[in-house]
């Protein structure tokens, strides 16, 4: 009878109730948790218990036939009782499919691995998917740059107490490019606008603009993103505060009475590209702590910026520095993004330059031969009511090309009253003697330049006076602190007026010891007024003569 009351005990249970004891349901993929399996103590299981301890040995044959009837249906009224709990996500995917259902890796990120706080929303996703999508090519260049600055960037937030992974801002900013400008007139590693970077202790002006320089403007962005933080209590605010200034957050704050950054955002408390900064941060630290996760594979990252800062004085040209250094001018400025110029600025006295490391003592042994005079090489010039480049260019016996060279003037034509451009070639100081100087007529609109090359037994009184000038001019011109101090085949530049001047234009036939007989002087003479070398001059060339 046994068979018979069993397959009638079967028949009458219900199918909600054969769900095991203490079955774990399959983890959830979303917050929201599946729903429990419920389970009945007058249950499938709890007969079949019964019977297997009702039946005795000898029956053995007959049981398990029972038995195993009664367990393929207790398994698939189980299994249907699984599937209709399972979430939408398969039980069980292959490694292919669940590579396609989760390409952004999301379940393998690990927010204790930041020294950052990380969470993973829809906006970082969204992220996320531009840096590996169509903003590949853009993030691939950042990490080969990254390489260059990551280790002076880690050294500079490790002495300030900051989390490391805050390089992540800064490729945010610029790509890691430290010539990035903006359309808000940001510039630089970390994108400070003028007044934020020399509220935070850089220079920019004329001459320099520090927020070029990598460690400087490295430095400035720990000790205001330091500020910041304190500030505001949170990083993410002080993201914000950074992105878009921090008077704007304490107004959001204040306005919608919470620190949540993500509320402010749902509120519209901040503009939108202030709304992107912190996911595209967070965005870009979970890719760039695993790349090749996110295949990124076959960077080469450049290598480490390996310099070292020396101090040298003012004024110094830029090529100079270069041949010291044993550097092209190119090199240099690639060591030394902060100037703007082809020279150190005239103040303060004491300058940096950064240089190749371990090259400073031979840089400043060479810098110690060279004389100052052929240091400190160049004037300032306010452009007055009426002047053009070429007339200025005459007034100082320098070159149109020359002038727009080193001022960045692409259009000769483009220079307006009050602009100031520096003169190479002409001794620091000239253009204020010139202007001292105008109550002798020796204006600087009308003042002619010279180049004397000293020869021997010359002295600097005999070179004043044979000029018309004072020998304190001829000092201040050439930056020399003794008079006595001048030696054969220096070149000085000297200033008078252009009334005493005249041109010749040099015609078929002609050689130098011709014209210099014709004009009453001597061949060196005209090689010192125009800075010549040799002997060879061809027609059509204009010489500067002076009166006798």
């Amino acid at each position: 009878m046994r068979p018979l009351v069993l397959s009638l005990a079967l028949s009458l249970l219900p199918l909600t109730a054969v769900a095991r004891p203490a079955m774990k349901p399959a983890p959830a993929e979303s917050i929201e948790e599946a729903p429990a399996i419920e389970h009945s103590e007058g249950s499938l299981w709890s007969y079949v218990e019964a019977v297997e301890g009702a039946v005795p040995d000898t029956d053995a044959v007959e049981a398990s036939e029972e038995l195993d009837a009664a367990r393929a249906l207790e398994a698939a009224h189980l299994a249907d009782a699984v599937e209709r709990s399972r979430p939408p996500r398969a039980f069980y995917e292959s490694p292919g499919d669940v590579l396609k259902a989760d390409p952004l890796h999301l379940s393998a990120i690990d927010p204790s691995e930041f020294d950052i706080p990380v969470v993973v929303n829809d906006d970082v996703i969204r992220w996320m998917k531009y840096f590996t999508g169509t903003g590949r090519k853009h993030y691939s260049r950042w990490l080969e740059r990254s390489g260059r600055y990551w280790p002076m960037m880690y050294a500079e937030l490790d002495k300030a107490g900051l989390p490391r992974d805050l390089v992540f801002l800064s490729m945010i900013e610029s790509g890691y490019s430290t010539h990035a400008y903006s359309r808000a007139a940001a510039v630089g590693l970390w994108q400070f606008i003028s007044p934020t970077a020399k509220e935070w202790g850089m220079r920019v002006d004329w001459w320099v603009d520090e927020r070029r320089d990598p460690v400087l403007a490295t430095q400035a962005a720990t000790r205001f993103l330091g500020h910041l933080r304190k500030q505001t209590g949170h990083w993410y605010l002080a993201w914000a505060g950074y992105n878009g200034g921090p008077a704007r957050v304490s107004r959001a704050v204040k306005r919608h009475g919470t620190t949540d950054y993500w509320t402010l955002v749902e509120k519209n408390a901040f503009p939108s590209e202030t709304d992107n900064y912190v996911p595209k941060i967070i965005a870009a630290a979970i890719i760039g702590h695993h790349p090749e996760r996110y295949g990124f594979t076959g960077i080469e990252k450049e290598k480490p910026m390996q310099v070292e800062t020396v101090e040298v004085g003012h004024s110094i040209t830029v090529d100079v520095l270069a041949r010291c250094a044993g550097l092209s001018t190119e090199k240099l400025q690639a060591l030394n993004p902060h100037l703007r110029r082809f020279a150190l600025p005239p103040e303060p006295s004491n300058q940096r330059i950064n240089l190749p490391k371990g090259t400073s003592g031979r840089f400043l042994a060479a810098l110690d031969k060279v004389p100052p005079s052929e240091r400190i090489a160049f004037a300032r010039h306010k452009v007055a009511k009426g002047e053009n480049l070429s007339r200025i260019a005459s007034t100082y016996g320098v070159s149109v090309s020359e002038l727009q060279r080193v001022n960045r003037i692409k259009n000769a034509n483009r220079i307006y009253v009050g602009m100031e451009l520096v003169v190479p070639g002409v001794p620091a100081g000239s253009a204020k003697t010139l202007t001292a100087s105008a109550g002798t007529g020796t204006t600087r609109s009308k003042a002619k330049s010279v180049t004397h090359i000293v020869r021997k037994g010359e002295s600097l009184s005999g070179i004043a006076g044979k000029y018309g000038v004072k020998q304190s001019d001829v000092m201040r011109w050439n930056k020399l602190s003794n008079a006595n101090r001048i030696y054969v085949g220096q070149k000085l530049r000297l200033y008078e007026p252009a009334s005493r001047w005249t041109s010749y234009t040099v015609r078929k036939g002609d050689t130098l010891s011709s014209i210099a007989s014709r004009n009453k002087c001597s061949v060196s003479d005209l090689k010192g007024w125009n800075d010549l070398s040799g002997s060879r001059i061809y027609v059509g060339q204009k010489l500067k003569i002076r009166k006798s």
